[in-house]
């Protein structure tokens, strides 16, 4: 029954959060075209220069949205990723108020750090591409690669943080297993990628697959607490 009300929920926040960011974008967008001056010989490089505006900042609210989800949703995929890892190791953890917060202080940090090199990597992938046309075959699916890695880590830091990892020690855990943060992320940002799917519900059903599949991926390989690999029985 709760497929329904957080259904609602997320499309409810996704169309504010793409509206406003969309409402953002066309202000930039139409302050940057009104600082220059256009001669008729140049309208086809108006047109270029709108077109690059238009694919520029698609994918910045395409990025901005993703992490709306992220701090919007987190709470319910945190749920579900200690439910999955409750199904496989048989132990739960008792609600804490002063975890909860703890937890939610931490996230926040999580979330800054992860924005923070996912966008410098991007922007260094976008001026590469910019200023050396012939790497853009590489520098595109490059950057989406990037953002795939970062959604796959954000969805690993669930299980970092029951492990008692800091945001920083999380991340580096998780820059230490790339194939389990792409393995993760690639389904994730495909369903972020898509029209129309990336601000209805792409965000809630790319979110509760990569959740629960960074339990199951980390909990069967068995990462304990100072990082050493331990064998666990994913049956009991």
């Amino acid at each position: 029954m709760w497929f329904v009300p957080a259904s609602a929920l997320t499309l409810a926040l996704a169309a504010l959060g793409w509206w406003g960011i969309a409402a953002a974008a066309g202000q930039v967008s139409t302050w940057l075209l009104s600082r220059w001056e256009w001669t008729q010989d140049e309208a086809w490089l108006k047109v270029l220069t709108e077109w690059m505006l238009w694919a520029a900042l698609l994918v910045m609210k395409l990025k901005l949205t993703k992490y709306v989800v992220l701090v919007v949703m987190g709470p319910l995929f945190a749920a579900v990723s200690e439910a999955t890892e409750a199904q496989i190791t048989g132990r739960e953890v008792p609600f804490s108020w002063t975890r909860w917060l703890r937890d939610a202080v931490r996230g926040f940090r999580s979330a800054v750090l992860l924005a923070s090199v996912e966008w410098t990597l991007t922007l260094v992938c976008w001026g590469a591409g910019l200023f050396f046309p012939i790497l853009s075959p590489v520098t595109v699916p490059l950057a989406w690669l990037v953002g795939a890695w970062a959604y796959g880590a954000s969805a690993m830091d669930y299980v970092w943080e029951r492990r008692g990892k800091g945001a920083r020690s999380g991340f580096m855990a998780s820059l230490a297993r790339p194939d389990v943060a792409w393995g993760i992320g690639i389904p994730f940002a495909l369903w972020m990628s898509l029209p129309v799917l990336a601000w209805t519900v792409g965000p809630m059903m790319g979110g509760l697959g990569a959740a629960a599949a960074s339990s199951v991926a980390l909990t069967e390989r068995g990462v304990g607490e100072r990082g050493k690999v331990v064998l666990q029985d994913a049956t009991t």
